[in-house]
């Protein structure tokens, strides 16, 4: 398979992502299959661990540790065309800054976690099937 055939190929395994926007986030890359691939993989290794922390920060009440992260994840997010994690962002960013009660934010904060899990591994079984047709290959 060429090139270009295999990205066609990863662009509609990618489109079957559920709250993946491609082709938003292949226009920031100039459509360009393989920067945006691996902008993706450097996101989801990026924002393990933030992930993780925003829901320790929530349980703990630290609101401006919890705003700072979803801050910073909404826009990364935004930008690649990760339309639901952004929007769990969003919601977590919102919630930490609303007076009044928190107790969402536990809640917000494990959706993202679960999101975000749903997310690496669709990329990672994405990034495999790649990997296997490039090693059919003469």
């Amino acid at each position: 398979m060429d090139r270009s055939a295999q990205a066609g190929d990863m662009a509609s395994r990618l489109r079957s992502v559920a709250g993946l926007d491609v082709d938003a986030g292949l226009a920031f890359v100039g459509n360009n299959v393989e920067v945006y691939t691996r902008l993706l993989a450097r996101f989801v290794q990026l924002h393990e661990q933030d992930v993780s922390e925003i829901l320790r920060q929530a349980q703990c009440a630290d609101l401006s540790a919890v705003q700072h992260m979803a801050h910073s994840i909404k826009g990364g997010a935004a930008t690649l065309g990760l339309t639901a994690l952004a929007s769990r962002a969003q919601q977590i960013e919102q919630a930490a800054r609303d007076d009044g009660p928190h107790e969402r934010l536990p809640e917000l904060a494990a959706a993202m976690q679960t999101d975000y899990a749903t997310l690496s591994r669709h990329l990672a079984k994405a990034a495999a099937r790649k990997q296997a047709g490039s090693e059919a290959e003469p």
